[in-house]
């Protein structure tokens, strides 16, 4: 018994399996994890190690240096990259793909690079912190509000979203909920030396008073009886008040001085701020909520939004907390958006089919695509692949992909009924008959899927689904062809009526039969029309741009604003704050979110946030739709090149998939810094003289003006002064100095000791500043101890990568310019630099990450193409069938290259695997096409008639398949991330199966030496012989 006489026999089985799809497909569909992207392992670990004092020269060698050696030695190590800047070294730790394919094995890799950190800790110089190694750098906060309030301080901003923090940790699915922005507070205490002189105060002793008054020391115990007490005593000050109080050591022991004797004790916020978040002009603290992996995101979303509208009862007036961006609600209408176009897919199909094959027929392939989408998505959910946005992209693509066997088997049996045949003989014979070469054909079109399902590297994990949910798609619609196709096809379809004659051809078969006859005598003129076709698309080739991944649809633009390197915060604070009203008053922008120091909580996977640096300020702008961004990016950049000139400005729209950064990046490394400053300058040269490129930096910023007092050891030591204390009274001076500790409640507050304002705003009174002498028991001015105050200028800021000095020249392109076209413009000219001895140079940016992606995907084509070859070679058991078939594949350049120029469509990322899947469809075209050829053959008709017969006999179903792939993706036409990959299948497809029906029969007849004359039928022009 075949299978497909199983199937109609056994009905009961059959309708349980079909039962349970459905319903476990819904199950699936409303229970499976959902997400906006792919749940992407950011494989970075931050090594922090914070060196005060320390210039940029003496962090990067005396720190970095010997962290990064023992970083090295992990295998599992793939970059090493730092920057070394004023007392601080910041190292990331980038791993190996194939060291950490999960996120469980990434936590074991942290662990041991937190061991090799530690050991290292103890080889690094006295002053230097502890290292800690940030490995939760990647997480997304994929819920982030902001939180204002008119009238309220930053402090009880706080308060409140500490509060709300811990209700929002009882929410399901939630795994970390971070407070962004909330500013430092300090109790400052402002000493006037000369009052402390007057009164007999050391300024040391009062130092000493205050960090042993909070400290937290233990009493010990005692025996009370028969139990043990423990022994607390009080005294610790527990407000602003009782600091002033405080009663300060003095020489006299009958003098009592107060701290407000001698000094100004405030409370106040920590300045220079380090962060600043403001919301339409609001000061604001930012909130991220992220989820547990794995966990529905939508889900999660709904209870957040369910506890939110619970506490809103007990929020203060006047607190307002605003949604910025909410991962469940976008991921909700992607899912919805889904929804719509599988039922536009479905719909295209089913009236496509309606139109060519009638009613019946359409039901059946109709009935099976929506039984392979809903098993697919069980079988999707039980093996733990989300809906995000590439499964569900996939779903599409597979879509009129599904119904390709499907076609072919009610196609068969069809025809098989209207020549006279029984319906279940007739289901049994094609699926018998089908079953290899069908399966054949799918074997190819997941194999030309699966480069992307076994590459190597970020940007292929981020894709990987894809072929996943093909995978299973596909082979799912080859089961269900077989089984479930003559299951529907014998319900539906009637017996052959008795005696009835076999159809012939109708007038549409016949002129196609006639027209392939013509073809066939004319075979090479057909092969050179087809040479010259390809041919020329090779030569349109180079009208195709590239790309790597297309700009986001996420209705939000960014705005990155560098001031010179260097710049106080407050100045940044100011400009950020004039352009706000700006960016408001725009039409189609709804909300402005600033950012003041650094950038904000990685609340979306693209969105990479800046570092700390006070000359930085970003905003993101909410824009009512993302079709408004194109018009508002050159209006924004235009404004802030007018009015601020200082400045640099780059106005942005989030990128989808791996990458980030500038578009155009020029990286070259060596030995020195001040050469590598010289080719940096030399190729931004190049790039300012393009009146293309904008925001034109290196990655090392400007050089930094640095006050040096020089230090006279001779004098010092005579004077009892060390550097040390130079360098202390020059901080407790203009920073302040941390002498203690405030305790309240959860918070510590540190006590800060800094000159008063009016001796630390002015550096040029710096020679006056009074140093404590430890010999002499009195005071020194500091022009005593120096030799001259200077002003030099050094690199803020030296990176390197896999311990090299390493810096990048970067641009972008102008609004409406592609990365390509400004590339091919620069190369040239910055490829022409010279550089020394010892000096590499390598283009990164978008070009050297789509050459990455390129290269990761190449690595696994090799295995592809021989195991689509293995298929095709097995399947006919011979070597001419697969060697004509796979000289078809080019063809499909042809409409891909027109298709590409025509819609104006870069070749990205998308659009290759567009073609690999394209050579997928066209093989499993050609293998219908030539095991049908084969077969009639094998039956004893004539050869020539044979091909002509099976051409005709394959034209609708292949015809059938291709028009429903291609009509089923065109609503993938209005998705940013799928566009190219549509535009590939839509041109690709439609043109070569064209050509694929014409060139595969002329391919066969001269590969096997079929004459025109070997035909039953009279030839009209029998000298016409090949």
């Amino acid at each position: 018994m075949g299978i497909a006489e199983f199937s109609i026999k056994n009905r009961l089985i059959m309708f349980i399996v079909i039962m349970a799809s459905l319903i476990g497909g819904w199950y699936a569909f409303e229970n499976m994890g959902r997400f906006e992207d792919p749940e992407f392992t950011i494989r970075t670990a931050v090594v922090v190690t914070q060196y005060p004092g320390a210039s940029p020269e003496e962090v990067a060698r005396e720190v970095t240096d010997p962290l990064e050696t023992a970083i090295q030695q992990l295998q599992e190590v793939d970059e090493i990259s730092s920057v070394s800047s004023d007392g601080l070294s910041r190292i990331n730790v980038d791993i190996k793909y194939e060291f950490s394919p999960d996120k469980e094995s990434l936590q074991l890799l942290w662990t041991k690079l937190r061991n090799k950190v530690g050991d290292a800790a103890s080889s690094l110089p006295p002053g230097a912190s502890a290292p800690i190694v940030n490995d939760d750098f990647g997480d997304v906060y994929g819920l982030y509000y902001l939180i204002t309030g008119e009238g309220y301080s930053m402090r009880e901003l706080e308060d409140y979203a500490k509060r709300l923090r811990g209700e929002l940790l009882t929410v399901d699915g939630v795994a970390k909920v971070t407070i962004h922005g909330a500013q430092r507070e300090a109790i400052y205490v402002e000493i006037s030396r000369e009052r402390a002189a007057a009164l007999g105060v050391s300024v040391g002793q009062v130092y000493n008073d205050l960090d042993q008054q909070n400290a937290v020391v233990s009493s010990g115990d005692v025996q009370v009886g028969d139990r043990r007490l423990v022994i607390q005593p009080t005294g610790t000050v527990d407000s602003v008040a009782a600091i002033e109080n405080l009663e300060v050591s003095t020489g006299n022991g009958d003098t009592i001085v107060y701290l407000k004797d001698i000094a100004t004790v405030t409370r106040d916020y920590v300045t220079p701020s380090s962060l600043e978040l403001r919301w339409n002009g609001e000061p604001a603290i930012a909130l991220g909520v992220s989820n547990v992996l794995g966990a529905n995101v939508v889900k999660m979303g709904d209870g957040i939004d369910a506890k939110l509208a619970a506490t809103l009862e007990s929020r203060p007036l006047g607190i307002e907390l605003h949604e910025y961006y909410h991962q469940g609600k976008t991921v909700q209408k992607s899912v919805a958006d889904f929804a719509l176009n599988v039922v536009a897919a479905l719909a295209i199909v089913l009236v496509t089919l309606l139109i060519f094959m009638g009613p019946r027929s359409a039901i059946i392939i109709g009935g099976v695509l929506i039984l392979t989408i809903a098993a697919t998505l069980l079988i999707m959910y039980l093996v733990d692949i989300p809906m995000h946005r590439i499964s569900l992209g996939a779903l599409i693509i597979a879509l009129g992909m599904l119904v390709d066997n499907a076609i072919v088997v009610t196609e068969g049996i069809l025809v098989g009924i209207q020549q006279g045949r029984k319906k279940l003989d007739a289901a049994r014979d094609v699926v018998g008959k089908t079953i290899w070469p069908l399966l054949g054909g799918t074997l190819v079109g997941i194999i030309a899927f699966a480069p992307i399902g076994f590459a190597p590297g970020s940007t292929a994990e981020y894709t990987g689904h894809l072929f996943w949910v093909i995978l299973i798609s596909l082979l799912l619609s080859w089961v269900f062809a077989l089984t479930a196709v003559p299951l529907f096809a014998d319900l539906l379809f009637g017996e052959a009526k008795s005696g009835a004659e076999p159809k012939g051809d109708g007038p549409l078969m016949r002129t196609y039969k006639t027209f392939m006859r013509t073809v066939l005598r004319l075979r090479w003129i057909a092969i050179a029309a087809v040479i010259g076709l390809f041919a020329t698309a090779i030569w349109g080739f180079q009208f195709v741009k590239s790309g790597f991944f297309p700009s986001s649809t996420t209705p939000q633009l960014v705005v990155d604003y560098w001031l010179p390197e260097g710049t106080d915060v407050s100045v940044t604070r100011e400009d950020i704050i004039s352009i706000e009203p700006y960016l408001q008053g725009l039409e189609g922008v709804s909300d402005v979110h600033s950012l003041i120091g650094a950038g904000g909580l990685r609340y979306m996977l693209v969105y990479s946030p800046e570092s700390g640096n006070s000359a930085y300020g970003q905003f993101l702008v909410k824009t009512d739709s993302y079709k408004a961004i194109s018009d508002l990016i050159p209006q924004i950049q235009n404004h802030l090149d007018q009015n601020y000139p200082n400045a640099q400005a780059k106005v942005w729209r989030f990128q989808l998939g791996p990458g980030g950064g500038s578009k155009i990046e020029a990286e070259f490394s060596g030995p020195d810094p001040a050469v590598l400053r010289d080719l940096a300058s030399q190729a931004k040269a190049v790039l300012a003289a393009d009146p293309k490129s904008i925001a034109i930096k290196d990655d090392w910023r400007q050089p930094v003006s640095v006050i040096v007092p020089e230090y006279s050891e001779a004098r010092g030591r005579r004077l009892g002064i060390s550097r040390e204390d130079l360098a202390n009274a020059l901080q407790t001076n203009f920073s302040g100095k941390n002498v203690g500790v405030y305790r309240e409640g959860d918070r510590l507050v540190p006590i800060v000791a800094r000159a008063p304002e009016i001796e630390r705003v002015n550096a040029q009174e710096m020679p006056g500043i009074q140093i404590p002498s430890t010999t002499t028991g009195g005071v020194v001015p500091l022009i005593e101890v120096v030799d001259g105050v200077e002003t030099v200028f050094r690199d803020a800021i030296l990176r390197r990568v896999d311990r090299q000095w390493t810096i990048k020249a970067q641009a972008d392109p102008a609004t409406g310019e592609l990365a390509s076209d400004l590339l091919d413009r620069v190369r040239p000219q910055i490829e022409a630099i010279e550089l020394p001895p010892g000096y590499s140079f390598k283009w990164a940016g978008e070009f050297g990450d789509s050459a990455e992606a390129n290269e990761n995907l190449a690595s696994t084509l090799p295995l592809g193409l021989l195991a689509m070859v293995l298929v095709v070679v097995v399947l006919f058991n011979a070597l001419r069938q697969p060697l004509l078939i796979f000289l078809v594949v080019p063809l499909a350049l042809i409409g891909v290259v027109l298709g590409l120029v025509v819609t104006y469509t870069a070749l990205e990322f998308m659009a290759i695997l567009g073609l690999l899947s394209l050579s997928g469809l066209l093989i499993k075209n050609a293998i219908v096409l030539v095991d049908q050829m084969d077969l009639e053959i094998r039956e004893g008709k004539a050869r020539f008639d044979a091909v002509v017969d099976s051409a005709a006999s394959r034209v609708r179903p292949v015809m059938m398949g291709s028009l429903t792939t291609v009509l089923g993706v065109i609503p993938l036409f209005g998705d940013a991330f799928f566009k190219s990959m549509a535009v590939v299948l839509v041109f690709g497809l439609s043109f070569a199966t064209l050509l694929t029906l014409l060139i595969v029969p002329v391919l066969y007849s001269v590969f096997f030496g079929i004459k025109i004359t070997e035909t039953t039928e009279v030839p009209e022009t029998p000298s016409a012989e090949s």
